[in-house]
């Protein structure tokens, strides 16, 4: 799995599923962004101050920040099965 953590979006990405607004509050105040890739177990941290950091495995900020998305986003699907989108068209 590819997981992307983009600080500023509040925002999580897994493969190519994103998910916004997920509780980045764990993630400490200098980073912008994650990518890591879990088949590989290579990734890197970008910093607001710093240079990229490279990294092999995930820190925990980042494993909380994925599970935050895990839960926000199966709420969300939890809400769209009894909710649905209902679309409406005007004729004009």
């Amino acid at each position: 799995m590819k997981l992307t953590i983009i600080v500023d979006d509040n925002a999580v990405y897994k493969n190519t599923v994103s998910f916004s607004p997920v509780d980045l509050s764990t993630v400490p105040s200098n980073v912008h962004a994650l990518q890591f890739d879990t088949t590989t177990n290579t990734g890197h941290i970008e910093f607001k101050d710093a240079l990229n950091q490279v990294i092999t495995t995930l820190p925990d900020w980042a494993i909380t920040a994925s599970n935050n998305y895990d839960t926000a986003l199966a709420a969300y699907q939890a809400y769209r099965a009894t909710n649905p989108v209902v679309y409406q068209v005007s004729g004009g």
